[in-house]
């Protein structure tokens, strides 16, 4: 029992500091990026703070009058109007811009195409794209299905399939609020706090597994956490599922198995009696077959390659040490450890071995750790600079992104506005207040954690989830929009934390006047 609660204080101790930092950060600096850029490049600059300060009193003083009039437990009206925002704004990028394939995504595209033709050179020749980058047949082999169904180049049906796993994210987000917290409130806070989530909506454009895996992975967060309320064996293998096709279209999603299986066990760790012991070897067979369904998909798309294309074996690709070499690189035109081309180059320079590579890549790692160790306040800074660019940026890249999937073909007089007009601006304003607002709330919910020494396990899933994300990134490639999944999955704490501050409000200021 002690060693278990120690372990959950710890984790939300961790996160209080990096949500401080990051709430000190947005108050005090912003983000942003300039159009025509051919990398992601964000530059910062300083706040406008009464003009923040202004807004967030607004939004504020909204949410008390609601609560005040006892209207925020009508939480599922709110959810109704976040989700119809988040439709409407998704299918009005969509349709005002007609988004292209960019980047990693325009290579990936091509690849399908010649792979639905029966052309699999890009995975059997050396250096082409998948004989480097294999992880990436999931997302493959999901678009030739795609190809089958709606035709190659059918890049709106791709863009609504993203839609889907957008709204089916926040759909879900919502339930599993109510799920952590039982309080109508915090769902309601939620619900209307979601509207101004745009760096989520704004990458239904980019045509890419991150969104794509969205959907799947929080499904198996949401089953995870009524496997664990009822018992019942169908929510834990229908998790186990979910979380396969995730990590099918993003293996990045593999963090969020790790989090899934530590609850399984951790959940029932202090259970010492037999009929408990059962339910835990039921856990054990849950956490088992997720593993399976897991690296069985992965076994079943290598094998469906294996004999399509003739080859003994896939290729080993360019090793994950590669990215961690990178991601504790410090590039002089780049932020710490964002991609500077390292992964690649060094594969190449090594004639695509990979046993080579790894060890070059390795002697990397050790030389960058020794250069942090014996330089520790030099070492803190790029550690702390890497932090704060991923998690710190409001818009997640997604303005960049914008520019991106319309710079190349002709779009919308309304799609110029958002994109390259003044309507960027605005969205980029929204969610700059959105960011500070969100963490205050987070804030005052690790506070309020702390002081009661308390969390749910259904919290603590979706806490070491985002723990993991953070620490992840630390070492592997930086990029803000990697952080956007496990930003969004912060909105039911900052909820939470915005209930508390109004209750206090409530009680010692307005509740007088």
């Amino acid at each position: 029992m002690k060693l278990k609660k120690t372990f959950k204080m710890a984790i939300c101790v961790c996160l209080l500091i990096g949500a401080v930092l990051i709430l000190g950060f947005s108050f005090f600096t912003t983000i942003y990026y300039k159009m025509n850029e051919e990398n992601d490049k964000p530059f910062y600059g300083f706040e406008n703070i009464p003009l923040l300060v202004l807004f967030m009193g607004l939004i504020l003083f909204g949410f008390y009058l609601l609560k005040k009039k006892g209207v925020l437990a009508n939480y599922k009206k709110f959810a109704i109007c976040g989700l119809t925002f988040c439709l409407a704004y998704c299918l009005l990028l969509i349709f005002s811009i007609r988004p292209l394939p960019v980047n990693d995504s325009k290579l990936l595209d091509g690849v399908i195409n010649n792979f639905v033709k029966g052309d699999y050179s890009k995975l059997t020749n050396k250096g082409g794209y998948l004989f480097i980058w294999p992880f990436q047949l999931g997302y493959v082999f999901f678009g030739e299905m795609m190809t089958s169904f709606f035709g190659a180049g059918n890049y709106l049906a791709w863009d609504l399939v993203q839609l889907v796993s957008v709204f089916f994210t926040m759909f879900l987000l919502n339930k599993i609020c109510m799920e952590c917290f039982d309080d109508p409130e915090i769902c309601g806070i939620m619900s209307l706090l979601s509207m101004g989530a745009l760096f989520f909506y704004n990458y239904v454009t980019y045509i890419y597994g991150d969104i794509l895996s969205m959907g799947p992975q929080t499904l198996a967060l949401y089953l995870m956490i009524r496997y664990m309320k009822t018992g019942e064996q169908r929510y834990g293998l229908c998790s186990g599922l979910s979380i396969a096709v995730a990590v099918m279209l993003k293996t990045n999603c593999k963090i969020t198995v790790i989090a899934l299986i530590m609850m399984l066990l951790f959940n029932n760790i202090r259970d010492k009696d037999d009929e408990k012991k059962v339910k835990l070897s039921k856990r054990l067979i849950v956490a088992a077959c997720m593993l399976i369904f897991v690296f069985g998909q992965q076994a079943y798309i290598n094998n469906h390659y294996m004999k399509v294309t003739g080859l003994e074996a896939i290729p080993k690709g360019s090793p994950s040490v590669s990215h961690i070499a990178m991601g504790l690189q410090e590039d002089g035109g780049l932020e710490p450890g964002w991609y500077n081309g390292y992964n690649y180059n060094v594969f190449a320079a090594n004639d695509y071995d990979t046993e080579l590579t790894k060890k070059e890549a390795t002697e990397e790692i050790m030389n960058r750790l020794n250069l942090y160790i014996h330089h520790p306040f030099y070492g803190m800074r790029f550690f702390t600079r890497k932090f704060l660019s991923q998690w710190g940026d409001p818009v997640c890249i997604s303005t960049q992104n914008l520019d991106y999937v319309s710079r190349h073909h002709e779009i919308s007089p309304l799609g110029r506005f958002i994109v390259f007009g003044a309507g960027s601006t605005v969205i980029t304003w929204i969610m700059n207040v959105f960011m500070t607002l969100c963490y205050l709330g987070v804030v005052i919910y690790f506070i309020r954690v702390l002081r009661k020494k308390h969390v749910s396990d259904y919290e603590m899933l979706m806490l070491l989830l985002i723990f993991g994300g953070m620490l992840f990134h630390e070492f592997w490639e930086g990029s803000s929009r990697y952080a956007m999944r496990y930003y969004i999955y912060q909105l039911p704490f900052a909820a939470c934390g915005l209930k508390v501050l109004l209750g206090f409000i409530h009680e010692h200021k307005l509740k007088k006047i």
